[in-house]
This record gives structure tokens, C-alpha cells and sequence, in this order.
């Protein structure tokens, strides 16, 4: 009966374990800080007690209205407790917080005005079913549906029609190329917009307030609603183009990943050649910065990738507070495939695939050396002495001879030798082109300037008339 105990005991202890690590999967809740800023009457909307400027600090105004006429100072998120977070699925859950109008639930307390007709937006359900009245698409990165006012009941759209004053209430993701407010610097997990009453309007970021003539209103007043824990957006591997793998070898691999909000102070990367983060191929342990990429080899990657190998990787950052994420892993949850990559991905579609071997490395001599005008000039492709060829198995090599002059006559512009003729005195670039059997090429070019050829003399006797 005790070694049954003692085996139930280990079994437990084992399930437990493997929960412990389920835990440490990566979570997509966003937690929201910051301030709204609700015209000149209301003024601030906060979106954690964190964030609280009135009710709970001694040297505010707004503090000093109330008789006797001063309060003791209290921590934040002791007498008023209320934070703003979207879930995994994009719902926005919980209150914020005015010092006129109270607390402002995102939770659907009651029916909205449109009936949740904006749930057509969102990415999951939305609605009563699951005390929602506010979503996330990171698709079209904007806010869809309503908040609204506990006290008085008023309703707060955030999705409203945009103007030429105003936008909807957006989040910018990872993907900077895409913003959502072009030219005013709005990073990964910031909003903009404004959301609306039958009344007022509210914004989210000074950089998309109205001031009067344009849009940016910071020298005014400096607030903005943003996600404020550290999560990554997006990886991508390898990110070795043919370019790069022919002028600085192919067994090399750039490991990116952009941010989807917060602050980065280091980071962790593990590379694999099976799907676990046990016995790495590869681990660069805790390193500090806020990078946010890592070459192999490099001046901090000691490890260099194998020919034609498939690898999986993951990512862990660590915050402003020294606290880590857990583990992002390509493919899995690092919120978007590896669109940058240059070759294809293995088929898993968790792994990135390293170039089989080395690139043709093409090299060509010409005679003559002074070409002119009119004259035919042979070219002979070859390789420079000392660097390796690709695999014999990936011989022989489709050669492709081009020239920027249109008038040139290329004899045999895909043979490893060839001859052309020029026709004009400019400045003429040849550019041969090497494929191999795995359609790896390289290129290389030269710039050679044709002349007009000398003129011919020749002695001529003197003719008596």
C-alpha cells in the first residue's frame, strides 16, 4: 500500500508539473493604461487606478473641492479600483474611471444602442452571451462597439464615422508599415482616435487630436490609452536573401521579431531541430537590449546553422521591470506567419529551412581588355581561385550574359562563353548571371567604357603630278 501512495504522490506531482508549464503558454491579454481626454469639462478618462491623477494623490485640484477641503494621500487602487484589458479574443472587458461621470464599464451592462450590430466586427463573439460591448480587430486594427457611463447611464461609441477632424478609435499592431496614423511616430499598442457621446467627444492619443488647424495636439497636453504589458506581434527567419547568402556564404540566419506593445529590456532565444526547447541546437541565454533582431553567426551568435536543416525557435523578453514573458514560438503564437521569410518554409509550418549548400560564386574574364566599337569581345565565365563551388551534384550551371545597352549583339547570352559585339562608345555594364540545379544564382557585374578604335596609319608613297 505505501509504494501505491508514494506512486499516486508521483503521478500527481508529475500532472502538476505539466500544468505548471501549460501555464507558461503564451497569453494575449492586453492590459490597458493611460488616460482619455475628455474635453476641457471632463478632462481625464483613466483607463487603470494606476493611472489616477484625482482621488487618491494630496496635490490635485480636483482633490481639494470636496469639505473639509483636503485629503490624506493613498496609494493608487486603494479607494478606487478599475483596469481595462482585451482578452485573447479581442473583447475588452472591464471600467475606467472620471472624476465627474465615475466608472465607465466596457462590460454589456446593458443593451447598446445599435443592439451589438458591431459584433459583426469582431473577431469572437461579442454580445451579452458574454458581457461584451467592445471589441479589438487586429485585422483592420481598429475598436468596434460601445462603453458606457454607470452613473448616468450614457452611452460611448468608439467606433464612430471618421471626419476630417476625427478618426475611430484604432490600435496600431506590430506591422509599422501599416499605421494607423501615418507621420506622428505611433508605436505598437498605442491608440488614436476619438470615441463620441450624443454630446462630447473623447480622445485617445494627443497625437490625433484636433487642434484647431491639424491633427497632434501634444504641445497642448501629453496623453495617450496604450497596451501596457511586453508581447510579441510577429517572428521571422530566416531572412537571408540570395544576395546576402552569395556574398557572405549561405549558412547564416536572422532571427526577427517586432513588437505588439511594451517595453523590451532583453531577451532569450532557443533554435531547435526538434519542436522542444530541451537540449537546444542553440541557446543565447538572457542578453540585454532591446534589439530586435540576432544574426547567426554574429558578433553575439557563436552557433552557425547547418546546410538544409529545419529548425524551430522561440523568443522570451523581459520587460522594464526585469519580468519575462513566456515563451513565443515561430508559427505557433507569434500572431503572424513568416511572411518576410525568402525561401520556403518547412511543412510543419513551425520551422524555417536553411539553403542546402553553398551559392555559384561566377566570375568572368574578357579579351580584349579595351573593347571598341565594333569589335567582337569574348567573355569566359569561371570562378574565382580559392572559393568553393557548390556541390558537384549541383552541376552543371545555366548561365545567363546580359548587357544595359540594348544596341549590344550578345552571340550566346546563355553559354558559359560567349561573345558580344558593341556598337556604341558609352559606358556599357555586363552582368552574368550563374544558376544552379537548385535554382540558387548570384550574379556578378562590370562596368567597362568602349571606345572608338585608333586609327590605322600607314605609309603611302607621295604621287608626282
Amino acid at each position: 500500500m505505501i509504494i501505491k501512495r508514494r506512486t499516486r504522490i508521483i503521478l500527481a506531482a508529475g500532472f502538476f508539473v505539466a500544468l505548471f508549464f501549460m501555464a507558461k503558454t503564451v497569453s494575449a491579454v492586453s492590459n490597458v493604461r493611460g488616460a482619455v481626454w475628455w474635453g476641457d469639462q471632463y478632462q481625464y478618462l483613466y483607463m487603470d487606478c494606476l493611472d489616477d491623477v484625482t482621488g487618491d494623490k494630496l496635490d490635485v485640484t480636483g482633490n481639494l473641492t470636496t469639505p473639509p477641503g483636503f485629503k490624506l494621500y493613498s496609494p493608487p487602487c486603494t479607494n478606487i479600483v478599475h483596469h481595462i484589458s482585451i482578452d485573447d479574443n479581442g473583447n475588452f472587458t472591464g471600467s475606467a474611471w472620471n472624476y465627474s461621470k465615475g466608472l465607465v464599464t466596457f462590460a454589456a451592462t446593458s443593451t447598446p444602442p445599435d443592439n451589438y450590430a458591431f459584433n459583426t466586427h469582431c473577431l469572437s463573439t461579442c454580445n451579452a452571451s458574454n458581457s461584451c460591448s467592445a471589441c479589438y480587430n487586429e485585422t483592420t486594427q481598429q475598436v468596434y462597439g460601445w462603453a458606457r457611463v454607470l452613473g448616468d447611464g450614457t452611452w460611448i461609441k468608439l467606433d464612430s464615422q471618421a471626419t476630417a477632424t476625427m478618426t475611430p478609435v484604432a490600435l496600431q499592431s506590430w506591422d509599422l508599415s501599416n499605421s494607423v496614423l501615418p507621420g506622428h511616430g505611433i508605436q505598437p499598442g498605442d491608440f488614436i482616435g476619438y470615441a463620441t457621446t450624443t454630446t462630447e467627444t473623447a480622445s485617445f492619443n494627443c497625437e490625433s487630436e484636433w487642434n484647431g488647424t491639424s491633427v497632434g495636439n501634444c504641445a497642448t497636453r501629453s496623453y495617450k490609452v496604450y497596451v501596457s504589458n511586453l508581447q510579441v506581434g510577429h517572428l521571422s527567419a530566416p531572412n537571408w536573401s540570395y544576395s546576402q547568402a552569395c556574398a557572405s556564404g549561405a549558412r547564416t540566419a536572422v532571427l526577427k521579431w517586432y513588437l505588439k506593445s511594451g517595453t523590451q529590456t532583453a531577451y532569450r532565444i532557443i533554435v531547435n531541430t526538434a519542436n522542444s526547447t530541451s537540449t537546444p541546437a542553440f541557446d543565447s541565454g538572457k542578453i540585454s537590449g532591446t534589439a530586435t533582431q540576432y544574426i547567426c553567426p554574429g558578433p553575439l551568435c557563436a552557433w552557425t546553422p547547418d546546410y538544409g536543416t529545419d529548425y524551430y525557435w522561440w523568443i522570451q523578453l523581459w520587460d522594464g521591470t526585469d519580468q519575462p514573458t513566456a515563451w513565443y514560438q515561430y508559427g505557433l503564437n507569434d500572431g503572424h506567419r513568416g511572411t518576410l521569410d525568402e525561401h520556403t518554409d518547412g511543412t510543419s509550418g513551425l520551422i524555417f529551412h536553411t539553403y542546402s549548400h553553398e551559392f555559384p560564386n561566377p566570375y568572368f574574364t574578357w579579351d580584349p581588355y579595351a573593347p571598341v566599337v565594333g569589335q567582337t569581345t569574348n567573355f569566359v565565365s569561371n570562378y574565382s581561385s580559392g572559393t568553393p563551388l557548390p556541390r558537384s551534384a549541383y552541376n552543371p550551371f545555366a548561365y545567363l550574359w546580359t548587357t544595359n545597352n540594348a544596341g549590344d549583339n550578345i552571340s550566346n547570352p546563355t553559354e558559359a562563353t560567349t561573345s558580344i559585339q558593341f556598337f556604341k562608345p558609352v559606358d556599357d555594364t555586363i552582368t552574368l548571371r550563374v544558376t544552379d540545379v537548385s535554382n540558387y544564382y548570384c550574379s556578378t557585374s562590370t562596368t567597362l567604357h568602349i571606345n572608338f578604335g585608333l586609327p590605322v596609319w600607314r605609309e603611302v608613297k607621295a604621287e608626282q603630278y
